[in-house]
């Protein structure tokens, strides 16, 4: 099965930690989709926006542990896109936004550079939430 990682789960390292059996598949940019931090990484739809992805080939003893890793089903809920990627999408209200740790942010932006991603969308995402702030 397969699996779209938008926050800490792009880094490299960390999923090899985490799901030693994924593979990665590359970087790509989800259309339709925006970045945004609530303390942590979410999305949300936005026509006018594409997202920074990593794909990842994965198992379903990773699915169980991403399940647990992300709070699924209370704090993140995970759906299909194109009926075929997992991706998780968290609960609540999206017009909350706060600051990620800094510590979290660079595993993200590690994750980026591990994958040749345009950080443009992360740095964007953080501005958005530190004017929040």
């Amino acid at each position: 099965m397969y699996y779209l990682a938008y926050g800490m789960n792009m880094n490299r390292e960390a999923m090899e930690y985490r799901c030693p059996k994924a593979k990665p598949l590359g970087g790509f940019y989800l259309p339709d989709h925006r970045l945004m931090f609530r303390g942590v990484a979410d999305i949300r739809r936005d026509r006018d926006s594409v997202l920074p992805v990593v794909a990842w080939e994965i198992t379903h003893d990773c699915l169980r542990a991403l399940d647990a890793l992300e709070g699924y089903p209370h704090l993140y809920d995970r759906r299909k896109v194109n009926g075929v990627w997992w991706i998780y999408d968290m609960n609540g209200n999206k017009n909350e936004t706060n600051r990620p740790s800094k510590s979290y942010y660079e595993m993200i932006a590690q994750g980026y550079e591990d994958f040749d991603l345009d950080d443009y969308h992360l740095r964007v995402a953080l501005r958005d939430a530190e004017e929040a702030a």
